[in-house]
């Protein structure tokens, strides 16, 4: 195979197929670490901490939840360039500046009321697929050979389509092209996680192949993006019910089993069909509770419990269309198995080293029970102060003075002061200060210094929020209102502007009405009475 030892410019760009080769001889067949999955052809990452889409989650998200709009003028433009047999390059020029998604289909409908080119369209495919240098150039090389391909194309297919951004044209490149489709694509769907995971899972929908099966049950759907996704597709084509009927279940299958359960009542109403669409879920539910309730305690067994518990318990009525009494029958067993006594301690097992690898899911449930976990998590938040999940803990249960002292403490808070700016996104400080903020707007006068700091961070919510629980308070401190007047004519942010605005406009108002009696509110009056000043006469 050549990984394209030819380039497309004078500034050496290197081949994506290239880059395959070089992360399989590093990381083996797959999954690649994220940073293999970074292309030649990035692009610059943001660096105002706006979050960055890769264009395989684009592609991803377009696919699942927008309908694609065709590009016909492209696609004649393409076909004719196909037709007229020009230069490789000028065709992967003209392709790098189209979208894939946007093409694809069209462009097979459109060479396919063409006079066929035969091995012309699939050398072009093969070059394009080879020495590719621009993603979209690269996957309509994949569709085409997809198109006119075979058995030989699979290594090709393979190797591509083990970086995410092409996983979706070669599984369909596969399903085209190989003897074996189903066992092509549930090999690549092994070597990815994300939503290339997602594509690949997908096409093995309805799979009889007790391997798939299994996979699908135990490991398959379970991907980066969430595994609402592929839940529906692993426990229907897995056959979920009947595989757990097994008197002796595997670990593998049991745990698959609480997450897939999971997933499907937490996905109610989410981007797939959830827990009303499988018909077996009552039968599998109650199965699932009673190996739970016998087999070894673990945390990921815990946060299955508690996320099916938890929606059985917000469940509707009619318990998902499921016959009269089922719903009542199972919330009553898992909260029969969730009350063992071993689930509490194992979570206060694991809140009890603040450094240990378990603590951040052990904090996560011992909160859903409703443990007193304040202890643990402030030893946490004081070992790791923007570990925010643990400060979401403290927020939550300790003292509002107590709180603010610790934030004070443990936040590097005059480095906070870096902004104003536009950011939506910083730091797990910010974070932090973000949440403390918030809530000092049931606290009036508390927590003065974290707002003074908060008014002039880089995050736009940071700022908002500080604005919000000032404006919370009956009355506002004149220092800090200062504060809010100097933070207003630097803030970049309509929205923040204004609602400081009218915050500092609020408090004119209301001291012309508190001045009805002597002119001056009664915060002056008192002052002056304890200095001997002219009010105390």
């Amino acid at each position: 195979m050549n990984p394209g030892t030819r380039k497309l410019s004078d500034d050496d760009r290197l081949t994506f197929l290239a880059h395959a080769i070089s992360m399989s001889s590093l990381y083996g067949p797959g999954p690649w670490p994220p940073h293999a999955q970074e292309l030649p052809d990035e692009p610059p990452r943001p660096d105002d901490g706006r979050p960055y889409i890769s264009s395989a989650v684009m592609d991803g998200i377009r696919t699942h939840h927008f309908a694609i709009d065709p590009d016909p003028g492209a696609v004649a433009e393409v076909a004719d360039l196909l037709r007229n047999d020009a230069p490789y390059e000028r065709l992967h020029d003209r392709l790098a500046a189209a979208s894939a998604l946007a093409i694809c289909d069209e462009l097979l409908r459109e060479l396919s009321r063409r006079p066929p080119l035969g091995q012309r369209l699939y050398d072009a495919g093969r070059w394009l697929a080879e020495h590719g240098t621009r993603r979209e150039a690269t996957k309509i090389g994949i569709v085409l050979v997809g198109a006119c391909g075979g058995e030989p194309d699979r290594e090709l297919l393979l190797l591509l389509g083990t970086l995410e951004e092409f996983t979706l044209y070669a599984v369909v490149a596969l399903l085209r092209t190989q003897p074996d489709p189903e066992r092509a694509v549930f090999e690549l769907a092994g070597r990815v996680k994300d939503w290339g995971r997602v594509h690949a899972v997908e096409r093995l929908a309805g799979s009889h192949d007790p391997e798939v099966k299994a996979w699908l049950l135990r490991e398959g759907f379970r991907n980066g993006i969430t595994n609402e996704y592929l839940a529906p597709i692993a426990a229907t084509t897995g056959d979920l019910y009947s595989a757990l009927l097994d008197p002796e279940p595997d670990d593998a299958l049991v745990d698959g089993a609480g997450d897939l359960l999971a997933a499907l009542v937490v996905g109610e109403g989410g981007p797939t069909s959830g827990i009303s669409a499988y018909a077996d879920a009552v039968p599998a539910l109650a199965r699932y509770a009673d190996l739970a309730a016998t087999r070894e305690a673990t945390l990921g067994r815990l946060l299955s419990l508690l996320s099916v518990t938890e929606g059985l318990r917000e469940a509707p009525a009619d318990g998902f269309g499921w016959r009269g009494g089922d719903l009542e029958v199972l919330r009553r067993r898992y909260e029969e198995v969730l009350g063992q006594p071993r689930w509490s301690g194992l979570a206060l097992a694991g809140v009890a080293d603040p450094a240990g690898a378990d603590f951040g899911a052990a904090l996560y449930c011992a909160s859903r029970l409703g443990l007193p976990i304040l202890p643990q998590a402030e030893a946490r938040v004081r070992l790791e102060p923007g570990d925010d999940s643990a400060w979401a803990a403290v927020i939550r249960l300790a003292a509002p003075e107590a709180l603010v002292a610790l934030a004070g403490e443990l936040l590097p808070v005059e480095s906070l002061a870096n902004g104003p700016g536009e950011r939506l996104f910083g730091d797990g400080h910010e974070q932090v200060l973000e949440s403390v903020v918030e809530e000092l707007g049931a606290y009036p006068g508390l927590g003065l210094p974290l707002i003074r700091v908060a008014l002039r961070n880089r995050l736009i919510r940071v700022r908002a929020n500080a604005v919000r629980s000032l404006a919370a308070w009956p009355t506002v401190p004149e220092e800090a209102l200062t504060w809010v007047r100097a933070a207003h004519e630097a803030e970049p942010d309509d929205g923040v502007r204004a609602d400081m605005r009218t915050l500092l406009t609020r408090d004119v108002l209301t001291r012309d009405v508190l001045t009805c009696d002597g002119d001056r509110p009664p915060h002056r009056r008192d002052d002056e009475r304890r200095r001997g000043g002219h009010a105390a006469s």
